[in-house]
C-alpha cells in the first residue's frame, strides 16, 4: 500500500517551485502471490487520497477498499499481510486509513545529497477481517542526488506494528534503491525493494516501476507495477491511478 500511495504522490507533483499545493487522487491495483502458502491469494485494491504541500513539507492521507482471498489477511503499515493458514475465503471491505508526513531537509546547495524524511501512521479504521485493529507506524530516510534527468536514491526505514488479536507482529526494516528519470513531462521510477515479514515468513523482495505524465490541465496519470523476486512477495502486481492538483507545484520527495 505504501508504494501505491507514493506513486500517487508522484503523479500529484510535477516538480518545481517551493509553493503551496493541494492534490486529490484515486488508484486501483491487483496482485497475486502464494506468500509461502500452497494456494495463491489475490488482492484487489481501490483507493482515494489527498495531499497537501507547503515548501519542503508534505502531508498525505489515503483510504483503500480491499478484496482479499482466499487466505486470511490483515492490513499493516507495510501492506496487506497474508495469513497462509487463515482459510477465511474472500474478504472485502474498507481498509485502514494511512497518513504520511514528509520533509526535504534544508541542508543547502553545497551538501552532496538531498535528504528527505518521511513518517507514516496507519489508523485502525478498516473492517475487522482486514485490520489488525491497532495503530502502526513507520519512518523512512532517503538520500538522493540529481544528475541531469536522472536522480538515483537509497532509502531505509523501520516499521512498528501493533499486535492484533490473532497475530503477534514483529517490527522490521524496509530498504529501497533505484532511480527517478524525467523525460520532458514524463517521469519514471524503477527500484529494488526489500522488507522483512511481520509474521516470521520470508521477507518480500521485488522490483517496482512507476510511469506518470500529464493527462490534461492539472490532471496526471500513473501506471505502476511490481514483480516478486521470492516467495515472500506478490508474484505480480499492476495498477493505474489518476490525480488532480490545485495550486503551484511543491518540492518533490522522490519515490
Amino acid at each position: 500500500m505504501r508504494r501505491l500511495f507514493l506513486a500517487m504522490l508522484l503523479a500529484s507533483a510535477p516538480g518545481g517551485a517551493l509553493a503551496a499545493q493541494l492534490g486529490i487522487s484515486s488508484a486501483a491495483s491487483h496482485s497475486s502471490g502464494r506468500y509461502g502458502a500452497e494456494k495463491p491469494t489475490t488482492v484487489t485494491s481501490s483507493s482515494v487520497g489527498a495531499t497537501g504541500s507547503m515548501g519542503e513539507w508534505e502531508v498525505s492521507a489515503t483510504l483503500p477498499y480491499l478484496s482479499v482471498g482466499p487466505g486470511g489477511a490483515e492490513l499493516t503499515i507495510g501492506g496487506v499481510v497474508i495469513q497462509p493458514d487463515g482459510g477465511r475465503g474472500r474478504v472485502s471491505g474498507f481498509g485502514d486509513a494511512f497518513v504520511t508526513v514528509g520533509r526535504t531537509l534544508p541542508l543547502g546547495d553545497g551538501f552532496p545529497v538531498e535528504v528527505a524524511v518521511e513518517g507514516q501512521l496507519k489508523l485502525p479504521t478498516g473492517a475487522r477481517k482486514l485490520s489488525t485493529g491497532k495503530v502502526d507506524g513507520g519512518v523512512d530516510v532517503q538520500l538522493s542526488r540529481q544528475f541531469g534527468s536522472v536522480s538515483p536514491f537509497l532509502s531505509a526505514g523501520y516499521r512498528f506494528y501493533g499486535d492484533s488479536a490473532e497475530l503477534a507482529l514483529e517490527n522490521g526494516w524496509a530498504i529501497s534503491a533505484g532511480a527517478t528519470i524525467t523525460h520532458g513531462r514524463l517521469t519514471f521510477i524503477g527500484s529494488y525493494d526489500r522488507s522483512s515479514s511481520p509474521i516470521g515468513l520470508p521477507g518480500a523482495e521485488e522490483m517496482f516501476a512507476v510511469a506518470s505524465g500529464p493527462l490534461a490541465r492539472n490532471w496526471n496519470w500513473t501506471l505502476f507495477g511490481s514483480k516478486g523476486l521470492n516467495e515472500g512477495a506478490a508474484d505480480l502486481m499492476f495498477g493505474i491511478g489518476f490525480s488532480r492538483t490545485f495550486g503551484s507545484a511543491p518540492a518533490l520527495i522522490k519515490k
